[in-house]
């Protein structure tokens, strides 16, 4: 039988997370399940950024072909055929999920903000579950933890132009280049960028620079 700490592993949670959640679990603690799962829920819902498709683009005109509600499939038809990049597409629709899975998180964590802090009768609620003994139980600061929980490891912070461009080579190309980065050889890096993805070498040798703070 599987058990909450394998399921956990099964969707991405190291090992030693997935057994203190079990462990919490087993003794009726469920403070930090519950906010690991609202905050992996959250993500989940933002669009994917594989390259060289974005697989999301692909399932959104699956559910628009079936009548689901909510995907505007003939506008994502129009940007597409109007020559829209796919990934600057992407970038954009990301970063609007990201916006609004944080104002989500901070809405479950402060339902009443928006009565405003400065009236005298705003109520100080929180939202909890109730476990078999009643006792009611919050799952933390989801807003506070959602930058960490980002699946791409850059805290909600959009991907730059170089590190989707890096993303797209080949993976003996991006090894080489990472290589290169760690060892701060920036003019060699920049030689094969420039081969890579073209454009003047003072442009390629500012963009190896940069991507090394981000990877």
């Amino acid at each position: 039988m599987t058990t909450i700490g394998g399921r956990l592993r099964q969707c991405g949670i190291d090992g030693a997370q997935a057994d203190a959640l079990e462990h919490d679990s087993a003794n009726k603690k469920y403070d930090r399940l519950l906010r690991q799962l609202l905050l992996r829920g959250l993500w989940a819902d933002v669009v994917d950024e594989d390259l060289p498709q974005p697989r999301w683009i692909a399932r959104w005109r699956e559910l628009g072909g079936s009548d689901f509600p909510f995907i505007n499939s003939p506008a994502l038809q129009r940007l597409l055929d109007a020559g829209v990049d796919v990934h600057d597409l992407t970038d954009v629709v990301r970063s609007a999920q990201v916006l609004t899975i944080y104002n989500i998180a901070q809405l479950i964590d402060e339902p009443c903000r928006d009565l405003g802090y400065d009236l005298e009768a705003t109520p100080d609620v929180q939202l909890a579950y109730m476990a078999d003994a009643g006792a009611p139980h919050r799952p933390g600061s989801l807003h506070d933890g959602l930058e960490e929980a980002d699946p791409a490891g850059r805290h909600g912070q959009p991907r730059t132009l170089e590190l989707r461009q890096f993303g797209g080579l080949p993976d003996d190309l991006r090894a080489q280049l990472s290589d290169l980065l760690a060892k701060q050889a920036w003019s060699q890096a920049a030689v094969l960028w420039k081969r890579a993805v073209g454009g003047e070498l003072a442009h390629c040798l500012a963009a190896m620079r940069q991507l090394a703070r981000q990877l």
